[in-house]
């Protein structure tokens, strides 16, 4: 029999390919339909550096996670040929990629994703907004703390 412990990582985990699969259903219609044969591939020597990297970087990303919301072995392997930079969001004061290598699993898919389609949903401000004029994702203040 599981343990309690064990039955609530069974539960975050379903709850987490649950909110993924909604948002790939809700981005499809907005991404290019090869987009998963496009994800970055990495030799094994690149991906043992790749690990190193993202451990000494600190890098918020799991390499074995089934649904990817970004691409970042593709940034990865941008980033050390010296053609892509992260910086902090004065928005929210948390670090950002740029939705370059977002996938239809991300929150905020958007066109400047090399996975979209020319109809994604565009930036305007903090808000991302869909061809229809629905506003799909913004950007909040992170609140402060006392």
């Amino acid at each position: 029999m599981a343990t309690t412990e064990e039955m609530m990582r069974l539960i975050e985990a379903k709850q987490y390919e649950q909110m993924r699969q909604a948002l790939l259903k809700r981005n499809m219609a907005y991404a290019d339909p090869q987009w998963q044969s496009k994800l970055a591939k990495l030799t094994p020597e690149q991906e043992s550096a790749f690990t190193k990297w993202l451990a000494s970087n600190k890098v918020p990303f799991n390499p074995t996670d089934k649904f990817p919301d970004y691409d970042m072995r593709g940034y990865y392997l941008a980033q050390q040929k010296g053609q892509a930079g992260s910086a902090v969001n004065p928005v929210d004061k948390q670090l950002h990629y740029p939705d370059t290598y977002k996938t239809p699993y991300h929150e905020s898919f958007s066109r400047e994703s090399q996975y979209a389609t020319e109809g994604a949903p565009s930036w305007k401000g903090e808000q991302l907004i869909s061809p229809s004029g629905e506003i799909v994702y913004e950007t909040k203040p992170k609140q402060k703390s006392n």
